[in-house]
């Protein structure tokens, strides 16, 4: 193999890597987002729960 082609693994490798951890992190975010909705003593709902004569 040429150096043209190891540089083109290589540059191919780095990017596979960068997306993998974004993608990781994205995902970390999300699942962190998802488990705050709940209280972590009690399992009730953190958001704001409308009133039952409006809906």
């Amino acid at each position: 193999m040429s150096a043209d082609s190891l540089s083109a693994v290589a540059v191919e490798t780095v990017m596979m890597l960068v997306g993998a951890v974004l993608l990781g992190f994205l995902a970390g975010l999300f699942a962190f987002k998802v488990k705050s909705r709940w209280c972590p003593r009690c399992g009730a709902s953190t958001d704001a729960v409308p009133p039952e004569g409006r809906r």
